[in-house]
């Protein structure tokens, strides 16, 4: 039903006689595309022997989509969600994760971008938007072996303009919602040097339905977050380089730590600082990378455990007409120094060897409060104590204390690619010394018959604790474990590509066995404790996509993932829902593009309901330089519920304008 409408929509938007363009091949685009994450040196995507992604620009500007989360969301294997916070999260292969989305690695021009203190890549940035960025290569697998730890699902790396391929790109959105993304990108180049300078602000205030907290209250669900990034790159014909992200977030969240209705005072102030210089150079059939880097991070979050806009928290007598709140803040710095020396055997292969040492060290921590939290106890609040003023608690009140994290990886890659066969494979070696020591590994092989590729990935990925899970204390929700061992995760996935002029099909089965699979074990009815599952859990599961083009205008889409069962473990990790099911057909001119795009969830839960929804996206090119854009998502205004009923996006009307050259 949901495609018979997406064929209408098109049939009424599109103009009877298409206009021409240049015919392009499914096949010939495979071989021209280069893939940089699969193994850190640029491949054609027809030779990558890992199961690959590649999402063009024309592709990103086809669906409509503004930031990775939406990309994200028109994958099948991917599960986008926002937490009770109003956070972007994201799982994948059956597996929700926590908001953290720990177990997925974002890279910037190869670049990883992730705080070390919780090992996430999206509590830096929360959006990933794509004003700037050429394509999208999202590489499968256990990836830990060749980017370290905590790439136990998937790698995603947004690969940026190059000078020579863009001078200047301004681009601004705005919605019905009330949300705006409004970026700009100027390239340079001089004798010997170029570079890449981009800005990116946005501010997200949808979705704007009703919710209902614990007890009774309700009210528009409209969180607030803004958010400045930058991006810098700098390259010289020497071979060195510099990279530099850089992200100011200010998010305010519609709830508190309890699942109540705030006034607004429940915020995190996050700024996270990524930078790295480098030099990397080819000496006849030697390549010398070496690499020094120094990030930051900072993070600044209030608690507000009962607010006084509900009645049941003002009148509570403990509290005394004071609404207990804290203000947290923590200091992380986390400098590093990597080199890799790679070898051209010519016929026998390419041979590469590294070693790594990071530390990550959370330094400073501090908690302003107006109560104790040790004192505090969910089945009985007349012992909470409440000083009344706020004030500066001495450590032993805190959430975190200090901590200092080195770790030393040697790794190495071996490449072999012959006429018909390639194979990769990778180990990496992980000491720290806090959470011990961890081998992990990949073994990917390729095989061609004609345009087709069959392939074979397997190995172990390793997640090692974050300090949150093992030391957070004084928390009468959470509790951590310094006991904590490193979560490995055992893979196979076998997979096939075809890739035709007009049709190409893709499909991948997955099989995870996780050992240590750190999660929130119950110890009373209202508090929880990360620990290590005794049980192996076990994830199978199959993915399987479709394209047709037609009259060299149109383009279909399908594909769908069925996740067939998870084994050892229940509880919110699994709220996922078992089949996914996307479809689209897009309309490519000239000087007009139209999409219309299905995005179906079966249910994850009983609290947790599956839903549809379509999107559209139009698309004019006012002249060589300029393009318009018109999207809605959520074109049926379905309603979109996660865990604990918050809501999803409603219909939202974007419009967009770029200019570019």
């Amino acid at each position: 039903m949901g495609l018979i409408f997406l064929l209408l929509i098109l049939t009424l938007i599109i103009p009877v006689s298409a206009s021409s363009q240049e015919l392009y091949s499914y096949y010939l685009l495979s071989r021209e595309l280069q893939v940089l994450s699969a193994t850190k040196e640029r491949l054609p995507l027809s030779e990558v022997p890992r199961y690959t992604r590649v999402i063009t620009r024309d592709q990103i500007d086809r669906w409509g989509v503004r930031n990775l989360f939406d990309l994200l969301d028109r994958l099948p294997e991917f599960y986008y969600w926002r937490s009770y916070f109003g956070l972007n999260a994201v799982g994948a292969f059956g597996l929700r994760q926590s908001y953290f989305s720990e177990k997925i690695q974002v890279l910037v021009d190869g670049m990883p971008i992730s705080d070390p203190s919780n090992g996430s890549s999206f509590s830096v940035d929360d959006i990933f938007s794509l004003s700037n960025v050429k394509q999208v290569e999202i590489i499968y697998g256990p990836m830990t072996s060749l980017y370290g730890f905590n790439a136990s699902l998937a790698v995603i790396n947004l690969v940026t303009y190059s000078p020579d391929e863009k001078s200047l790109n301004i681009d601004s959105s705005v919605s019905t919602g009330h949300d705006s993304y409004t970026s700009f990108m100027k390239s340079f180049k001089g004798k010997g040097f170029s570079g890449l300078i981009s800005l990116n602000y946005s501010e997200e205030r949808a979705p704007h339905r009703s919710y209902t907290d614990l007890l009774g209250v309700s009210a528009p669900y409209s969180s607030f977050k803004k958010s400045t990034v930058y991006y810098v790159k700098l390259k010289h014909s020497s071979g060195f380089y510099f990279k530099s992200y850089g992200v100011n977030r200010d998010d305010h969240f519609p709830l508190t730590l309890t699942y109540l209705i705030t006034d607004g005072n429940t915020y995190a102030d996050r700024k996270g600082f990524v930078n790295r210089l480098g030099f990397s150079r080819d000496f006849g059939n030697y390549r010398l990378d070496l690499f020094a880097k120094y990030n930051y991070f900072y993070l600044e979050r209030g608690y507000n455990l009962c607010p006084f806009n509900h009645t049941f928290c003002s009148n509570l007598p403990p509290l005394k007409g004071v609404e207990p709140r804290a203000v947290e803040k923590r200091y992380v710095k986390n400098p590093g120094v990597g080199i890799m020396v790679s070898k051209d055997f010519g016929s026998y292969g390419k041979l590469f060897v590294g070693a790594e040492y990071d530390e990550s060290d959370l330094y400073k921590t501090e908690l302003r409060a107006n109560f104790l939290p040790s004192s505090v106890n969910l089945k009985d609040l007349s012992k909470l104590v409440i000083y009344g003023k706020e004030r500066k608690l001495p450590e032993k009140e805190g959430l975190l204390s200090p901590h200092l994290r080195a770790t030393f990886s040697p790794y190495f890659q071996y490449l072999l690619r012959l006429n018909n066969y390639t194979l990769l494979i990778n180990g990496r070696w992980n000491r720290t010394n806090d959470v011990g020591n961890y081998f992990s590994y990949s073994l990917s092989l390729l095989r061609k018959i004609n345009r087709w590729n069959l392939k074979l990935n397997a190995g172990r990925a390793v997640r090692i604790p974050s300090f949150e899970e093992m030391y957070i204390k004084n928390n009468p929700i959470l509790e951590g474990n310094p006991d904590l061992k490193g979560e490995k995760a055992d893979s196979i996935m076998p997979s096939f590509e075809y890739k035709g002029d007009t049709f190409s099909i893709s499909g991948m089965g997955f099989i995870y066995w996780f050992k240590d699979f750190i999660y929130k074990e119950p110890v009373s009815p209202l508090t929880y404790k990360w620990n290590n599952a005794d049980s192996t859990v076990k994830i199978r599961g199959a993915v399987v996509s479709f394209k047709k083009l037609f009259f060299n205008n149109y383009e279909l889409e399908l594909s769908g993932e069925r996740v067939f069962g998870v084994h050892g473990l229940t509880g919110e990790y699994f709220d996922f829902p078992k089949k996914k099911l996307t479809a689209g057909l897009s309309y490519m001119g000239n000087n007009m593009s139209a999409s219309v795009f299905m995005v179906a969830y079966s249910r994850a839960s009983s609290q947790i309901p599956g839903y549809g929804k379509i999107d559209l996206n139009l698309s004019w090119n006012f002249s060589e330089n300029q393009k318009v854009f018109l999207s809605i998502d959520n074109l049926l205004n379905k309603k979109i519920y996660y865990e604990s009923r918050v809501p999803g996006v409603e219909r939202t009307l974007w419009l967009e304008w770029r200019y570019s050259y």
